[in-house]
């Protein structure tokens, strides 16, 4: 079953287009269905993200394209965490990394949904930790969000800013550690296409693909 939905995740083929030596496809996407609603893949992450490295957390986000079969959910697209951009229809991924960039949470917003916002849901794994993002997320109200929990951040103040906050620019060189990380699992086609209608089983397929590269991400 397992590998079936793993191969699914690599290729981004339709459920019934599953070969047939991994099962009926009908079972299989039950079974995943199953998995989704019991938060499997979720505490799976959890269980890993504990094993994260260093005090640095990498933070940011990324856009993913809605291919047309995933655009039309019952309940509308905002509630599937999708809405339209300058590019069309998008889903935002958020996520944050140790300093390995390996995945500690990740979470689903509307396209449209300022990064601020989008990144809400995982903060709370940067907690006594040092955040690194970039300048979009210089914003008061977000460094004061951070300090109520006791976390640090280094993030570059924008031009407009008549008192600039000094960061660390050797921690902020280590960013790219989020940017690596998405590039990897969107290697995997079900992940850089997004073809879910539903958030929930699109999310699952997030963090199977964060907890394969837990795996065999090499540091």
């Amino acid at each position: 079953m397992l590998s079936g939905i793993v191969y699914l995740l690599r290729t981004g083929l339709p459920w019934r287009d599953v070969p047939a030596h991994f099962g009926v496809w009908g079972t299989i996407y039950t079974r995943f269905r199953r998995w989704c609603a019991t938060g499997l893949f979720a505490r799976m992450l959890s269980v890993l993200s504990r094993r994260g490295r260093g005090a640095l957390r990498h933070l940011d986000c990324s856009h993913i394209k809605l291919h047309q079969h995933g655009t039309n959910p019952a309940g509308g697209q905002l509630a599937q965490a999708m809405g339209r951009t300058k590019g069309g229809l998008n889903t935002k991924l958020a996520a944050i990394v140790d300093r390995h960039g390996r995945a500690l949470a990740v979470a689903l917003a509307p396209g449209p949904r300022h990064d601020l916002l989008a990144v809400e849901p995982v903060l709370a794994r940067a907690r006594r930790g040092l955040v690194v993002a970039d300048k979009g997320f210089d914003a008061d109200n977000f460094r004061r969000r951070l300090r109520a929990q006791r976390t640090r951040c280094c993030i570059p103040p924008k031009r407009a800013r008549r008192q600039p906050a000094r960061f660390h620019r050797g921690h902020y060189r280590h960013r790219h550690h989020v940017e690596n990380f998405f590039g990897r699992i969107k290697a995997m086609r079900r992940i850089s296409t997004r073809y879910e209608k539903l958030a929930t089983t699109f999310l699952a397929f997030v963090q199977l693909a964060a907890v394969i590269d837990w795996l065999i991400h090499r540091v």
